[in-house]
This record gives structure tokens, C-alpha cells and sequence, in this order.
């Protein structure tokens, strides 16, 4: 008996962990972890995802909320170091484990370079391993922009950059 007490509770458990993981403040904060077309409960929850129709009030209003979505506790990057370069900031973003993305790459270095008063470029690359890069032409900067028309947000855990135009207020 108290064998099965003990494993009640063990299931209780596992379930409420996996309910508060997949509890979303708001419907329009999931992120599809199905982009891919056909997504199915199954399909979703192997990818360790969630799975979860929207509310009849949301549907209505927000008729693009995904069915599969990325648990609250789903791996993420996160900052792990934060330097100033001649031309603007570098970051090392680290993820603690793979998820199902093939060669998912665990650390990443995140470069942000302040070309021009208005002209901002991010490159994120592996710190390890050298990798193609679209061999694009890019305008070589010589310096530092010196004052920009934009403000550059960086959130450590999750990983986030938020970009916005100083003169406009709006969040590119």
C-alpha cells in the first residue's frame, strides 16, 4: 500500500511539474515549436513541447496561436560572458543541453557591431567551429559609430537582443 501511495504521489508530481512548464501567461507569448506543417500531440510532445489548444476567446482574436508551443522551461541560450570591442559588443551565449534541432550548437558567440548612426549589425557564429557564412559584402567599418540613432537591449536568461529606433520609440 504504501508502495502505491508513493508512486501516486511520484505521478502528481510529474504531471504538476509538466502542467506548470507548459502554463503560458497569455496564449499570444507561445512560440510555435512546430513550424514545419502537421503538427500532431504526438509529434509535439517528442520534441518535448507543449501541447495545448487556445481558449475559444483567444482563437477569435489571435487566430495564429500555435497548437505545440515551447515549455517556460525549454533550453535557452544564455549570456555567460559580455566584453566591448573597438566596434561595439561581444557576448558568449551558452545552451546547458541539445534539444531536437540536428547539430543543435551549444556556444555561440554574438557580435554587435555599431557600423553607422543608423546602421546596426548583429553576427552570431560558433565560437568553436568554423562554419559557412553566406559570403555577403558588407561595408567594412573602420570604427565605432560614435552616436546612434538606436538602443541596444540585451537580456542575459533567456537570450534576447531588443532593438529601438531612439527617434521613434519603435522596436525593430
Amino acid at each position: 500500500m504504501r508502495y502505491l501511495q508513493e508512486a501516486i504521489l511520484f505521478l502528481s508530481l510529474i504531471c504538476c511539474v509538466f502542467t506548470q512548464q507548459c502554463a503560458e501567461p497569455t496564449e499570444v507569448a507561445r512560440f510555435d515549436c512546430y513550424q514545419e506543417g502537421n503538427a500532431t500531440q504526438q509529434k509535439c510532445e517528442a520534441r518535448g513541447c507543449c501541447w495545448k489548444r487556445p481558449s475559444q476567446i483567444s482563437n477569435l482574436n489571435s487566430p495564429g496561436v500555435p497548437l505545440c508551443f515551447y515549455p517556460s522551461d525549454f533550453p535557452t541560450y544564455q549570456v555567460t560572458s559580455n566584453q566591448s570591442t573597438d566596434f561595439g559588443q561581444r557576448f558568449r551565449i551558452v545552451k546547458s543541453k541539445t534539444t531536437y534541432m540536428p547539430n543543435d550548437v551549444l556556444d555561440l558567440t554574438v557580435d554587435l557591431i555599431y557600423e553607422t548612426q543608423q546602421r546596426l549589425r548583429i553576427r552570431i557564429y560558433d565560437t568553436a567551429n568554423k562554419r559557412y557564412e553566406v559570403p555577403l559584402d558588407v561595408p567594412v567599418v573602420e570604427k565605432k559609430a560614435d552616436s546612434t540613432d538606436y538602443d541596444i537591449s540585451v537580456k542575459s536568461n533567456p537570450f534576447a537582443i531588443i532593438v529601438t529606433r531612439i527617434s521613434t520609440g519603435a522596436t525593430l
